[in-house]
């Protein structure tokens, strides 16, 4: 009768082994799939954020030499003239202070 019994827990834990090694297999195949998917996510923000960064500098560039243009002597000196209607000055009207 005992030797019944001991036989059958002896399957039983076996069984149990194999459950329990079994749900750790497969948890690890998930954690595999789940780490993979979470990879690709942050690969594909990463790129994202790779193509806002190219699209951030062309715009850059844009608006430096857009500022160059609205700065550029010759701009200013023609819209002091024409808006302002300033003129250099002329040499008699330069005065050199000195110390």
């Amino acid at each position: 009768m005992f030797g019944r019994l001991e036989a059958y827990l002896a399957q039983y834990r076996s069984a149990l082994i194999a459950f329990v090694l079994m749900s750790l297999v497969l948890l690890s195949a998930i954690s595999v799939i789940y780490s993979s998917y979470k990879a690709r996510q942050h690969f594909s923000v990463l790129q994202q954020s790779y193509r806002e960064t190219v699209r951030l500098e062309e715009e850059w560039g844009r608006l430096l030499l857009e500022q160059s243009t609205w700065a550029s002597h010759d701009r200013i000196e023609n819209m002091a003239i024409k808006t302002l209607s300033m003129v250099p000055p002329q040499a008699s009207d330069i005065v050199v202070v000195a110390r």
